[in-house]
């Protein structure tokens, strides 16, 4: 079996076997979907309203939408305490599963789930904000969304360096270390005047659509450097657990 088809096997082996995590993913996304809703629709009624409200919309789009390429299921809690992640990863090496394809379907798996799921993210503060409505059309919104996505599919590339190229524990620590440097980037832009939602959809009305094109160029290159590095760092890597 080639290399992208037998990438492709396992990752949809993986889809049937773990359907109830890309499910909470789902129900995740609804949940952020409608609390971000609301508060857009706030912000953009009251554009000189509160500036932390602002962070707070962007630090969910920072922190959210790379978590759209993530399953939420009983493996991912268990990451710190068992170590999973390594056992699986060895396990798959006696059988033996190449490193390429144990990657490659991993990329695949966000490459499937950060766009549906962040489609319906997108949709439901779309429905939410009667604001947002007013502001953007549903196009436009949807350009505007694409940025984001291009965003979570570049973060993902070091995400998946992390989830298989570090132990359980490290991967966690450098997760929650992501999270607050989401605040942390999202505070100090707020404090300079500079609100990434908003930015990114003033770019859309003013019709530069040439950032969708080279979204998606950049985060096709982190992709690639993502799986050149993950796999130099898979061979490298210890796996005792």
């Amino acid at each position: 079996m080639s290399g992208w088809k037998a990438a492709w096997a396992m990752a949809m082996f993986g889809w049937r076997k773990e359907w109830l995590g890309m499910l909470f993913t789902f129900l995740f996304a609804l949940y952020c979907g409608g609390m971000t809703g609301v508060s857009l629709n706030e912000l953009l009624s009251d554009p000189a309203g509160s500036s932390g409200m602002f962070v707070m919309v962007d630090w969910m789009y920072l922190m959210v939408f790379p978590a759209f390429g993530l399953l939420m299921n009983r493996t991912a809690f268990k990451i710190s305490r068992d170590d999973v992640y390594t056992k699986k990863i060895a396990h798959w090496r006696t059988m033996p599963i190449p490193l390429q394809t144990i990657v490659k379907a991993r990329m695949l798996n966000a490459l499937l789930m950060v766009p549906i799921i962040g489609l319906a993210f997108l949709l439901l503060q779309y429905g939410v904000s009667s604001a947002l409505r007013d502001r953007m059309s549903l196009v436009g919104w949807l350009a505007a969304g694409f940025v984001w996505m291009c965003y979570a599919f570049a973060m993902n590339a070091v995400l998946i360096w992390l989830e298989l190229g570090c132990s359980g524990k490290r991967y966690v620590w450098y997760y929650w270390g992501f999270v607050a440097a989401c605040m942390i980037v999202s505070a100090i832009l707020a404090f300079g005047g500079v609100h990434l939602v908003r930015e990114t959809m003033i770019q859309i009305d003013a019709g530069h659509y040439y950032i969708l094109p080279a979204g998606l160029a950049i985060a096709a290159a982190a992709l690639y450097a993502g799986y050149r590095l993950t796999l130099k760092r898979m061979r490298e890597r210890s796996y005792v657990f």
